[in-house]
């Protein structure tokens, strides 16, 4: 991405309109679709991902949506008062390009105590990232609803109080 692409990346609070949640949907389709890579079992239909969009996306969990010239690149989904981030997504096509990041640091503004996520083990890619960025790999266990084996990441600021990837 270009620096001048870069700077026009914004991040906003979701909207919560129509449009804004099919986008979504097709992000979080398109997403979980790549994470899974060739093993993929079969791909609910968009109907299925919007549906989760309408009732999952409700308070108390917060949105945060990164986009550029008003199209969303990728989003994240926070309970602050769990410290948790319970989806992050970026479209596949945006890979590489700072947008998880983004959404990453602003996780760490929001919940500055320090926070944690789970991710699908099938899921290396997303591992990969989050080493990356610094969090501490943590316990697996499985998904209490799809029974999905997971794994726990972590972060905490470091002693000086800045993020431990900076």
């Amino acid at each position: 991405m270009a620096l001048a692409d870069f700077d026009r990346l914004q991040l906003h609070p979701w909207s919560g309109h129509r449009a804004e949640q099919v986008a979504l949907a097709g992000i979080w389709r398109r997403a979980w679709c790549a994470a899974q890579g060739h093993g993929a079992p079969d791909i609910a239909p968009i109907g299925h991902w919007l549906g989760r969009v309408e009732a999952e996306f409700v308070a108390p969990v917060e949105i945060h949506v990164a986009e550029r010239g008003g199209q969303p690149l990728a989003f994240m989904v926070m309970l602050p008062e769990r410290a948790y981030v319970a989806q992050l997504y970026v479209d596949p096509h945006r890979h590489g390009q700072g947008l998880g990041r983004r959404l990453l640091d602003a996780a760490c503004r929001r919940m500055p105590a320090g926070w944690r996520l789970h991710v699908a083990t099938a899921n290396a890619m997303g591992q990969r990232f989050y080493e990356r960025y610094g969090l501490a790999r943590g316990a697996v266990d499985r998904h209490p609803t799809t029974g999905r084996e997971r794994v726990a990441f972590s972060w905490r600021p470091s002693p000086t109080g800045l993020p431990r990837n900076e």
